[in-house]
């Protein structure tokens, strides 16, 4: 495919036969729309089948240049999902030509970009460079450690997007990884509201080269860290307590699902988790025993606490857990929920855990006993049943 300058994607696009740069009905409609300006065209899915009406399936002879050039010039266009750009002979040619017409465009929001091999995946972030409309991005399993981080490093650092949401799942993010974009998540820093990095490869020196990177990030709301293995990172996780702590911002959800976690990590993070975050979810962590349990269970004593939900599920519990975090929950007036499901239905709660628990929630042994209960927490337990413990004082007494 020769490359073709803008000016000839201008004189064309008029008088030009749809039958020949499209290879369905479909696609040839979608170019038609996209031409036409119908702002009906605010999502656009690129993949390889037609899953709904604004599906394009690539295929052979599907000419991506000019499905490029009709993105650019779309007013209308808000979301772009990229699931599949082509792989065989001459797919290089094909992409470039494709990035050259996304580079103009100026009204797309989000991307979303799945499987992206390293050669589509690098030219598709210098194309982002452009779209300084663009607030979220979302990438999944498409990067390969440095071959993804370093040009979107250089994306960030440029200063050419303001984005509010960065979500990199199942990328092969490592520490050298995250070193590679750190300076450029401090150059957004200000913007930024949510940063979701789950099931990566992240360990105690990516954890603490994050930490020092988020110092900028002001206006995060949501972190997202889930499913990375942090076993060896009570240091890494010390920095993010002490972040939490100092920081200038109002962190509203931090989740560290199955990120193996143990007692000595927890005792790290619980104080500035349980202070400054409203939603905190431990979930998975099965090496927290009752002596962690024991750590947020004295954070969540303290007036400082702005703890309103904590997520502790797939997590052997035990009865001794369920006691240690009873204790936690007297007095405590800003925990609203308390979830302790577990996949398997079993927690290793008996009725004595239970008992625990529910005392905590109102205890009548005495007018001051029920008085300094736990009246606003509510459980959700196994097999998703939720115990509501909204109880009234009055309602405790009388019974």
């Amino acid at each position: 495919m020769d490359r073709r300058s803008y000016s000839y994607y201008e004189a064309n696009a008029a008088d030009i036969s749809f039958e020949d740069i499209t290879s369905s009905e479909q696609n040839k409609q979608i170019l038609r729309r996209l031409r036409d300006g119908d702002d009906k065209i605010s999502e656009l899915r690129l993949g390889m089948h037609n899953c709904y009406q604004f599906s394009f399936s690539i295929r052979k002879g599907d000419d991506l240049g000019w499905l490029g050039y009709f993105i650019g010039n779309s007013e209308y266009l808000r979301v772009l999902n990229i699931h599949y750009l082509p792989e065989d002979e001459g797919g290089e040619q094909q992409i470039d030509a494709f990035m050259f017409g996304l580079a103009r465009n100026q009204s797309i929001r989000r991307i979303r970009a799945y499987h992206l091999r390293g050669y589509e995946s690098t030219a598709l972030l210098r194309a982002l460079g452009n779209l300084s409309l663009l607030e979220e991005l979302d990438y999944r399993w498409s990067f390969s450690t440095l071959d993804g981080c370093s040009p979107l490093g250089t994306l960030l650092e440029s200063g050419a997007c303001k984005l509010k949401k960065i979500h990199l799942m199942s990328s092969n993010i490592d520490d050298d990884g995250v070193a590679a974009f750190a300076n450029g998540l401090r150059s957004i820093g200000p913007f930024l509201r949510e940063l979701l990095l789950p099931d990566n490869s992240i360990g105690n020196e990516g954890l603490s080269t994050l930490v020092t990177a988020l110092e900028s990030c002001t206006s995060l709301e949501r972190l997202d860290l889930s499913d990375n293995d942090f076993s060896l990172a009570t240091a890494g996780l010390g920095s993010l307590s002490g972040w939490l702590q100092t920081a200038v911002l109002n962190l509203n959800e931090l989740s560290l699902r199955y990120c193996a976690i143990n007692d000595e990590g927890v005792q790290t993070l619980a104080e500035g988790a349980t202070n400054h975050c409203k939603d905190l979810n431990l979930s998975g962590n099965d090496s927290i025993t009752a002596l962690g349990l024991r750590y947020l269970s004295t954070s969540l004593q303290s007036n400082s606490c702005r703890l309103e939900k904590l997520c502790l599920g797939d997590m052997n519990i035990g009865d001794d857990g369920a006691e240690v975090l009873a204790r936690g929950l007297i007095g405590n007036k800003v925990l609203r929920c308390l979830e302790l499901r577990d996949d398997e239905g079993d927690i290793a709660i008996t009725h004595v855990g239970w008992s625990a628990l529910f005392t905590a929630l109102c205890d009548t042994s005495s007018v001051n006993n029920t008085y300094l209960s736990n009246h606003t927490v509510h459980f959700e337990e196994p097999y998703e049943t939720k115990i509501l413990m909204k109880v009234k004082v009055l309602s405790c007494t009388s019974s």
